[in-house]
């Protein structure tokens, strides 16, 4: 069950880091403004799942707004850069799954978020965002070039932490509450090399009317 308690964290680091940032410090202006960032975008996944949580209706009764290509295209631009600067290449491509089809967007971009913030701390070599189309859902998996020996599910436990083999801690958690909000999966699907797979359903297309 999500309550609310889980914004205690995010909302006292938030203030936190714009009370650095009013200290005017150049040195230190870039790596704050990049952390308070991240904590607003960890903010705003924190209110997706309450909502979702908290709304009538089926899972995945939520506004499909981006198409797929349209999203992948989107977090290749925000984590590019990020991964270059590791020496690392970000590859985000589809297979199958047709252009058309509609997913929410800022859920899907926030679990995509956090897995590529997982590989990028705790994997190793190239990484790659694929999707496949099962008919009735697609698949989102992200893979790097690492190996995972932990259990999955000790993986997505709140509060883990550490470097290796570990997960994000609060990160993993959340992505999966938001991914069983839209009425999806996430799991690790593979670990050698390391994947982990987003499932999200989709709508059927309807017929063509005359």
């Amino acid at each position: 069950m999500v309550t609310s308690s889980v914004f205690v964290e995010p909302n006292q680091l938030q203030l936190t880091l714009e009370a650095g940032l009013a200290q005017d410090d150049a040195r230190l202006r870039p790596a704050l403004e990049e952390a308070l960032d991240a904590t607003r975008r960890l903010h705003d996944t924190v209110e997706e799942v309450l909502r979702l949580a908290g709304s009538p209706g089926p899972p995945g009764a939520v506004v499909r707004d981006r198409s797929v290509v349209h999203l992948l295209a989107e977090t290749d631009a925000r984590w590019h850069g990020l991964f270059a600067q590791d020496g690392r290449r970000l590859d985000c491509g589809v297979q199958d799954a047709p252009a058309d089809v509609l997913v929410p967007g800022g859920p899907v971009a926030e679990i995509l978020g956090v897995l590529l913030d997982n590989a990028r701390t705790h994997g190793r070599g190239s990484v790659r965002v694929t999707v496949r189309d099962l008919d009735d859902a697609l698949a989102f998996d992200v893979a790097d070039e690492g190996t995972v020996t932990a259990e999955p599910e000790g993986l997505f436990a709140r509060g883990r932490t550490g470097g290796g083999n570990g997960g994000t801690g609060i990160g993993l958690a959340l992505a999966r509450d938001l991914a069983v909000s839209l009425g999806g999966r996430l799991f690790l699907s593979g670990g050698d090399p390391t994947t982990f797979t987003l499932l999200v359903p989709v709508a059927p297309v309807a017929p063509a009317t005359r």
